[in-house]
């Protein structure tokens, strides 16, 4: 088992990582702020009043699986590049314990980090904007107050990360081009023969994102149908997508050799 994972080896991996790219991490982290803070505080300022929750977790779902899909898909650049490929791979370190690594760094972290940061920044708009137009009702994102929505944020950003993982691999060259391409492409096809489904099993219904509620459109306004309590699991779905994509990633690595 020690020739596969070895506590003491994948903490000293670990540790030079964060070592070598420490200073990376952290301009990008300054980088993805100011995007954040620009975007939060140039739409509250366009449309003259706080955002409203609804807006902040379109903003918050958009940005986290944007970014994080460009921070993953660079996770094994270096195994593309026949120069850092040989360092990379004679490092005395198992492949999973070389996965988990990136795993880490681009899942839990990241998301952790993500999360902090737009919250962080949104309570500051908020409070800038509350100030600008106190008559007008604000309130912070709050991911807590069920399970669903942070089910959902974490759910989603899972299926993107399992993708950008895999194409990290996959790929030799090019990896945020030809990973956002197939990604993009790959969620457009989803949509779409998901718009076609509803139409021919229900016309009445309006189109919902996948495993998802639907909507019943009235005549002045559209009801929500929820999924019955038992068949709310479906939700973890994509978490068993994600499972099955990052197991094939690590598979991949295994067949890099020098």
């Amino acid at each position: 088992m020690s020739q596969y994972f070895n506590l003491v080896r994948f903490g000293r991996l670990l540790r030079k990582h964060a070592a070598e790219h420490a200073r990376r991490y952290l301009l990008g982290i300054a980088v993805l702020g100011g995007g954040i803070l620009v975007v939060l505080g140039g739409l509250s300022y366009l449309i003259h009043r706080p955002l409203d929750n609804e807006l902040q977790t379109v903003l918050l779902l958009a940005g986290l699986l944007t970014t994080g899909l460009l921070a993953t898909a660079t996770a094994f650049t270096d195994l593309g590049d026949v120069r850092r490929a040989a360092p990379a791979l004679l490092l005395p370190a198992s492949h999973l314990e070389k996965y988990l690594v990136a795993w880490l760094f681009s899942l839990p972290l990241f998301l952790v980090v993500y999360l902090a940061l737009f919250l962080a920044l949104d309570a500051v708009v908020l409070q800038w904007a509350s100030h600008s137009h106190p008559q007008l009702p604000h309130a912070l994102l709050d991911l807590t107050s069920s399970a669903r929505p942070l089910l959902t944020v974490v759910a989603s950003y899972a299926l993107i990360h399992a993708l950008a993982l895999f194409g990290a691999v996959y790929f030799r060259s090019l990896h945020i081009i030809k990973i956002s391409f197939a990604v993009f492409g790959l969620v457009a096809l989803v949509l779409v023969l998901n718009s076609r489904m509803w139409k021919l099993l229900a016309p009445e219904l309006r189109p919902s994102v996948p495993f998802g509620d639907v909507f019943v459109a009235g005549k002045d306004q559209l009801a929500r149908v929820e999924l019955p309590h038992q068949l709310q699991l479906l939700a973890v779905l994509p978490l068993a997508l994600a499972a099955l994509l990052w197991v094939a990633a690590y598979a991949r690595l295994t067949e890099k050799q020098l």
